[in-house]
């Protein structure tokens, strides 16, 4: 067991033994700015800059998109993770975009993010059925997370090497590799071997799922369809979803403005612009929510990313962001494949 404010303290602990000992040559984290609501990620290399280090349930962006765009591949990073980040990672290294060798992952168990907009003066932290803003605790609205926070089934970050786990009084350590014990080690914290009943958060997302879900697969064909273009029709082609998604790493992108496939100068871009970004990451989304957190015209994107990738994921049997020897089934597809029937688009 380990004290500190939730894992904030744990986790600036363990950024210090990291740097300290040499086993990285810096650590990407959220910390905080000029007060406790400004939070911007930032990589450390001074052990003293740890002390900014926050926990707080607000991730502005995605940590493993800052890993792929702005790191060496050859440098040894540490970077602090929720399970959203922690499976983009491994999902970019099966696209040769990280050196998951030289990446040490630092979890945090996470019962949601708030939704952009959501209240939020001073610190935050949310719990399984409570939540904490600025010190004072009270019961968890449900409607200030992200929707993609709500359908989450993995709040604890099994895939990162070492993780913290927080019951709001008292924070656990656990190992899960051995560059985890590496990181263990360079701190000198002891570790533990705990569980934590998720059962509720696992229900609470196949309630959400259901009622996301639910409407949208019940209507006709047609009818869904037109629901979806309907949404696409508010698009003014920012590029934030694309931008933002911390799987969708081309630099030569079909959907450019300097590229035939998609009309420049035109919005609402062609139906085809948000179909061909479906295609390319629906079997390996990882319902991070990054993509509609980022438009500003709130297309529920997160949503139909989602749905279709639960129906590609039970017909290939694959999950995205566990192991980074699976690569993902549209880019391996077979001809057997092919004639399997039960997935449903959109």
């Amino acid at each position: 067991m380990a004290e500190g404010k939730y894992c904030d303290g744990v986790i600036k602990n363990i950024v210090k033994g990291m740097l300290s000992s040499g086993l990285v040559e810096e650590v990407l984290a959220f910390t905080q700015g000029l007060d406790e609501d400004d939070i911007m990620p930032t990589f450390i290399s001074d052990e003293q800059d740890a002390e900014k280090i926050v926990t707080t349930s607000y991730n502005p962006s995605s940590l493993a998109k800052l890993i792929s765009d702005f790191t060496d591949k050859e440098r040894k990073i540490g970077v602090v993770v929720r399970s959203c980040d922690a499976r983009a990672i491994i999902e970019l290294a099966k696209r040769k975009q990280v050196n998951l060798d030289n990446i040490y992952m630092v979890g945090i168990e996470c019962y949601g993010v708030a939704k952009v907009g959501a209240e939020k003066e001073g610190s935050l932290y949310i719990f399984t059925s409570e939540v904490e803003i600025g010190g004072e605790k009270k019961a968890l609205n449900e409607e200030m997370l992200r929707p993609s926070c709500r359908r989450c089934e993995y709040p604890i970050p099994t895939m990162a090497d070492i993780s913290c786990q927080s019951d709001g009084d008292k924070t656990f350590v656990k190992v899960y590799t051995e560059k985890g014990k590496e990181i263990a080690s360079s701190a000198n914290i002891s570790t533990e071997e705990t569980d934590t009943d998720i059962k509720g958060i696992k229900e609470r997302a196949a309630q959400w799922q259901q009622k996301d879900f639910g409407e949208i697969k019940e209507m006709p064909l047609q009818e869904r369809l037109n629901y979806w273009f309907s949404q696409f029709d508010k698009c003014i082609k920012c590029y934030g979803c694309k931008n933002s998604c911390p799987i969708c790493y081309c630099e030569d992108c079909y959907l450019g403005a300097d590229r035939v496939l998609i009309r420049p100068g035109e919005f609402p871009p062609e139906k085809l612009f948000h179909l061909t970004r479906l295609i390319h990451v629906a079997d390996s989304c990882l319902n991070c929510g990054q993509c509609e957190a980022a438009c500003p015209m709130n297309i529920p994107l997160s949503k139909l990313y989602h749905m279709l990738y639960n129906e590609l994921s039970s017909a290939f049997g694959y999950d995205s962001g566990f192991d980074v020897t699976l690569t993902p089934p549209l880019g391996t597809i077979t001809e057997e494949d092919k004639k399997m029937g039960g997935v449903e688009f959109g």
